[in-house]
Formats: structure tokens, C-alpha cells, sequence
């Protein structure tokens, strides 16, 4: 008994090592299969399922391992479940940033999660002030072409990015390359033309104000306009090969007072 136990927790040992490989296989599965389109479009969904499926696919191997050297029912389900919570906190430890390569869904997670200032290590959650919302095909600011979207309310008093607004409605819309395609340059044009066309004046973005962003990228179009107490940023910059339109809209003050 004492040698099958010690061959199994060798074995499963080994099968832990793969966790992380099998991890990241089924991230890039899901991003660039078509599944992905009716998925969460959260930025943490994809690493939360590709934990929780690496643990199981490792776990039911250590099961049949199990199997094998003990023949019976019992402690191979007392070893699947052991394994399946073990890979389980190991992901817990690893699954704030996503380890895949550029990607549309890598895109928005470091446009959102690049300034993070804590991290729970054992549910990966981190204190980002950014509640989802679908909001901009309400306000007619909704742009076509992109690949990807995330939309919803932030309140940048947590040290991130955006630090000094409250309550600014905020999308990110990831289009391809720029290097191939205008199209976030283009989308960017649009919705500026829309919007002058509907009596929204331009404003000034100051170099200095630019300066201070924390690009993870190359900026290529800034812009800002408003129209009475309301106000619209629009961005497109170069982030991970892929074009990144950033759209804010709220009131004036909070957007013109400090840029994002």
C-alpha cells in the first residue's frame, strides 16, 4: 500500500507540472475559437475556466492513475478531488494576468487590470474600480469593425489609470492591427464627425495631459468634445499588435479637469 501510495503522489506530482501548460492551451482554445463570442466578455473570465478545466482534465488523469494501482472506486475519487482542489490553488496564485500571447481578450485585461493595487492570491480578484455595463449603444456611441468590447463605469480613485474621475462611463473596443487596418482610426473619425454633426464643439487634449497617461501601447489619435456639461474622450492607440479605441463620456469637469 505504501509503495502504490508513494508512486501515486509521484505521478501526480508530475501531472501538477502540466497544470499550467494545459492551462494555457485551453485559453488560447477558447480566444480563438468562435465559443468565445458567446462567453463573458469579463476580462478574467478566460483564465478563471482555464483554471478550473486544467484542474479537472489533471485531476481525472491522477484518478486513473489511481485506478490502476489500487483497483478500487474510493481512493481514486479521494484522489481526483485532492488533485482537483491542489490545481485549483495553484491557478489562484497565477491567474491575474493572462499568460497567452496577443490577443484581443489580452488587450482589455491590461487596459484595465495594468495599475492594479491589490490582488486577492486566492480568488485573483483585484481592486479595480470598473463595474460592466453595456452602455454606449444607448448613447449612440457604439462603433462598428471591432473584434472585441468591454464596456461600463469607472471610478478612478483607486490609483489605477484613471485616477481622478468618478462615475465616467468607459468603453474598450479592440480592432486589428493598425499596421493593417485604419479601422480604429477610422472608427475613431466616426464618431467625432457624429458627434460634431449633433453640435459638440472640440476641445484642446494638452500635450501635458497625454504625457501622463500610462500607455501600454502607442497613442496615434486623441481627441475630447463636449456639449453642454457632457463630454466625450476618444482614444486609438497601438496595444499588443491590435488597434484599442478607448471611449469615455460623462460630465465636463470630470474628464477636462483631469484628462484621462
Amino acid at each position: 500500500m505504501r509503495r502504490q501510495t508513494v508512486i501515486l503522489v509521484l505521478i501526480s506530482l508530475l501531472l501538477l507540472l502540466l497544470l499550467i501548460p494545459i492551462r494555457l492551451a485551453i485559453m488560447i482554445l477558447l480566444d480563438i475559437s468562435d465559443i468565445s463570442e458567446i462567453l463573458p466578455r469579463s476580462a478574467s473570465f478566460l483564465p478563471i475556466i482555464g483554471s478550473v478545466l486544467s484542474a479537472f482534465i489533471v485531476g481525472f488523469l491522477v484518478k486513473i492513475v489511481a485506478l490502476k494501482l489500487y483497483k478500487k472506486e474510493k481512493p481514486a475519487r479521494i484522489a481526483f478531488l485532492a488533485i482537483f482542489f491542489i490545481g485549483l490553488l495553484i491557478s489562484a496564485y497565477t491567474i491575474n494576468v493572462p499568460r497567452i500571447g496577443s490577443s484581443p481578450q489580452k488587450v482589455i485585461y491590461y487596459s484595465l487590470y495594468e495599475n492594479e493595487v491589490y490582488v486577492n492570491p486566492y480568488l485573483g480578484e483585484i481592486s479595480l474600480p470598473f463595474e460592466e455595463m453595456d452602455w454606449t449603444k444607448e448613447y449612440g456611441l457604439r462603433p462598428t469593425g471591432y473584434l472585441k468590447r468591454e464596456e461600463g463605469i469607472v471610478n478612478g480613485t483607486g490609483g489605477f489609470v484613471f485616477q481622478n474621475i468618478t462615475s465616467v462611463y468607459m468603453g474598450i473596443f479592440v480592432y486589428p492591427s493598425p499596421h493593417k487596418s485604419p479601422k480604429c482610426e477610422n472608427a475613431l473619425r466616426d464618431l467625432e464627425e457624429m458627434l460634431k454633426n449633433k453640435g459638440w464643439q472640440s476641445v484642446e487634449v494638452s500635450p501635458e495631459a497625454l504625457e501622463k497617461r500610462n500607455f501600454i501601447g502607442r497613442l496615434i489619435n486623441a481627441t475630447m468634445l463636449q456639449e453642454g456639461n457632457k463630454a466625450v474622450y476618444l482614444e486609438c492607440s497601438y496595444v499588443m499588435a491590435y488597434g484599442r479605441l478607448i471611449i469615455l463620456y460623462g460630465e465636463k469637469e470630470e474628464l477636462t479637469s483631469s484628462p484621462p
